[in-house]
């Protein structure tokens, strides 16, 4: 028996009853919209490739690529993307941010600047993936290792830890290893991978670098965001991983001012 036959299933929500259970009890809660740039874009908007980063890490990397277009807005009703008059500096600083590669149009990626709860997650999933149709799916996430369960007390991380899930029937993804059980996720991670595996699609992969936990506060360093760099590369889109900046999204993690976001001894606390 394969093994990763069970593994797929350890995430949140997978199951499908749980699921349309999630659905029926989301409809209530205030629905995300993607503000297009340009009118004439298709829906659902056609990719071969679809990355979509967690708030911090996640999306700093993604948006530490200098070669990217600017496609359109998720959840910012407030600004015009279409009008070029608008001020769209505030609203790209903490927006989901819809980008293409420059380099390969057919690669779409998201930034999602600022945490999205797990009771909003499920429609900010439905929104982007009945607008977006890619035949490939990453999710660029982070995890504390305060949360971590390896099944060793003695356990020594060498950073960057790397960790993987995939829906059932993804193409097996050897360099980086599963997320063990009985390890959960959480939030927009886990609202996308639930969404997918309950639709059938496979290829669809959450790729998660460890964080550093110290004195009681989680931080993303460095070498968190060198993680998901390599774990791109990994799977399969080194056209991307070349193109991040991981000192560049270093200093966008340091310059945020998100809650307790504050740069102290030389780490980038999230």
């Amino acid at each position: 028996k394969d093994p990763t036959d069970d593994d797929h299933h350890r995430y949140q929500s997978s199951d499908e009853e749980d699921f349309q259970e999630a659905i029926d009890k989301a409809v209530t809660l205030p629905k995300p919209t993607i503000q297009w740039r340009a009118a004439s874009t298709p829906s659902p908007k056609i990719c071969s490739t679809l990355i979509v980063g967690t708030a911090f890490g996640g999306s700093s990397l993604l948006e530490s690529v200098e070669a990217k277009i600017l496609l359109g807005t998720l959840d910012a009703a407030s600004v015009d993307l279409k009008d070029d008059k608008v001020d769209k500096d505030a609203a790209l600083k903490t927006g989901c941010n819809i980008y293409e590669l420059e380099a390969d149009p057919t690669v779409i990626f998201i930034a999602c600047n600022y945490e999205i709860k797990d009771q909003d997650s499920l429609n900010f999933a439905k929104t982007i993936m009945n607008s977006i149709q890619a035949s490939r799916i990453i999710i660029l996430d982070t995890f504390s290792p305060a949360k971590y369960i390896s099944g060793s007390s003695d356990i020594d991380y060498n950073y960057p830890w790397l960790r993987l899930l995939q829906t059932a029937g993804s193409t097996t993804v050897t360099k980086i290893p599963l997320l063990e059980v009985p390890n959960l996720v959480q939030n927009l991670g886990a609202a996308l991978m639930a969404y997918c595996e309950v639709r059938g699609l496979s290829e669809t992969y959450l790729l998660l670098s460890l964080q550093e936990h110290v004195y009681g506060q989680v931080l993303t360093t460095a070498a968190t965001l060198r993680g998901l760099k390599e774990g791109l590369a990994s799977l399969g889109c080194p056209i991307v991983a070349n193109q991040v900046d991981v000192s560049r999204a270093a200093v966008s993690i340091q310059d945020k001012r998100v809650g307790l976001n504050r740069t102290k001894d030389n780490r980038m606390y999230a």
